[in-house]
């Protein structure tokens, strides 16, 4: 038993206190704005969410741990395992009859939404081949291999369709190629492909959506796209946020109204109007626009306590565990998981306050979902294990 614990004290001293706190934080007040969001749905089933969302965070937090205390460089040799177990997962979920369907969405198998998991099977995988010193994977062929990593799962994601989701593994997988020391020319080139694409389809939406387009002009653009109809949509109201208000543009624009009536300091814990008087739907105000019910309720204060959360309790932080880690491997790790937590934090914040197009993308710890509560408590759990077995050399990967 004192081994034991004089193993489990070894271990639990090297944790980053910082990030562990933090976690703890965003977890509870995740529950309880979820509550706060519900409280004005019709049924006591759905007011009741937060106690599922609870019991997630809890059985999270027990993942973390097990990931922390597991040296990273272990479990991350079982990363092709897992990448192919993900792949599995994606496939069987556009499958009729197998995946479950919600809102024309096929996302779910068995409860679970597998494009969760497959931003951390990605970062592991990732990780795992850019960091044991193989100089190819730093040329055309490795940039390649790494846009093939992200890009299968990602196309796969698209197709039940979750833009939101599959959008996030781009940035993720260039700061990871860029943290393993590819070369800038090759870098370069894979930034302006996607500033290009991202481009291309602004200007396809937006010349389709101008005032005097005819139709049959504006359905050829608009076909040129790739883009579904509620896609467009959501690129329409972007780009000309005062055109519907009462229609596609309604959520964004009650939201806009949320976030800026809750003053400096809020109007209180569970008074705020817009989601409680139905305004801001219930239906989106407890998962993707949770954030302008923590505004309203909290005013700019807690909404700047929360950024102060994401940004000093885990970005920072995470950044710090990766720069003091001994081996490529740990470090990309902290960079995939980094960038994927500010792209969430930036892209939901951003589509609340209209600075980015709506994709419905959670805010980590606070949107209500239990897939993604579990994997970002397991991305925590990296962080942690690299914290804690980061500094001591250990001959595991192979060069």
């Amino acid at each position: 038993m004192d081994v034991w614990l004089k193993w489990l004290w070894a271990k639990v001293r090297r944790v980053n206190w910082a990030v562990l706190l933090a976690t703890v934080l965003l977890a509870a007040a995740g529950v309880l704005f979820v509550k706060s969001a519900c409280a004005s749905r019709p049924t006591e089933a759905l007011r009741s969410l937060w106690v599922g969302q609870l019991g997630f965070a809890i059985r999270g937090f027990a993942l973390m741990w097990v990931l922390a205390l597991w040296d990273y460089r272990r479990w991350a040799r079982f990363a092709p395992w897992v990448y192919l177990g993900v792949l599995v997962a994606l496939v069987l979920v556009l499958i009729p009859g197998v995946g479950r369907e919600i809102m024309g969405a096929r996302r779910w198998l068995f409860g679970l939404q597998p494009s969760e998991p497959a931003k951390l099977a990605v970062i592991v995988s990732l990780a795992w081949a850019l960091g044991r010193g193989r100089a190819w994977l730093r040329t055309w062929r490795g940039l390649a291999l790494c846009g093939a990593l992200a890009g299968v799962p990602a196309a796969l994601i698209l197709l039940e369709p979750d833009l939101g989701t599959a959008l996030v593994l781009g940035p993720t997988a260039l700061a990871m190629v860029f943290a393993a020391g590819v070369s800038p020319r090759l870098l370069a080139v894979g930034v302006l492909a996607v500033g290009l694409a991202v481009g291309y389809e602004l200007t396809m939406v937006g010349l389709a959506t101008r005032e005097g387009t005819e139709p049959v002009r504006r359905e050829q653009l608009l076909r040129w796209t790739g883009l579904r109809e509620h896609q467009v949509s959501r690129v329409e109201t972007f780009l000309h946020p005062m055109r519907d208000r009462t229609g596609s543009g309604y959520n964004a624009y009650q939201s806009e109204i949320a976030v800026g009536s809750g003053g400096v300091w809020g109007k209180g814990y569970g008074q705020g109007v817009q989601h409680r008087l139905g305004y801001l739907p219930a239906v989106v105000s407890m998962n993707d626009f949770i954030f302008p019910v923590v505004a309203e309720e909290t005013g700019f204060a807690g909404a700047l306590a929360l950024l102060a959360l994401y940004l000093g309790g885990i970005l920072a932080p995470g950044l710090v565990i990766g720069m003091r880690c001994r081996d490529d491997v740990g470090r990309l790790l902290c960079v995939g998981v980094v960038t994927l937590l500010f792209c969430h934090v930036f892209i939901n914040i951003g589509m609340t306050v209209r600075i980015v197009p709506i994709t419905g993308l959670p805010l980590p710890f606070i949107s209500q979902g239990g897939t993604f509560m579990l994997v970002m408590m397991m991305a925590m759990g990296v962080l942690q294990s690299v914290a804690i077995h980061g500094r001591t050399a250990e001959a595991v990967f192979r060069r």
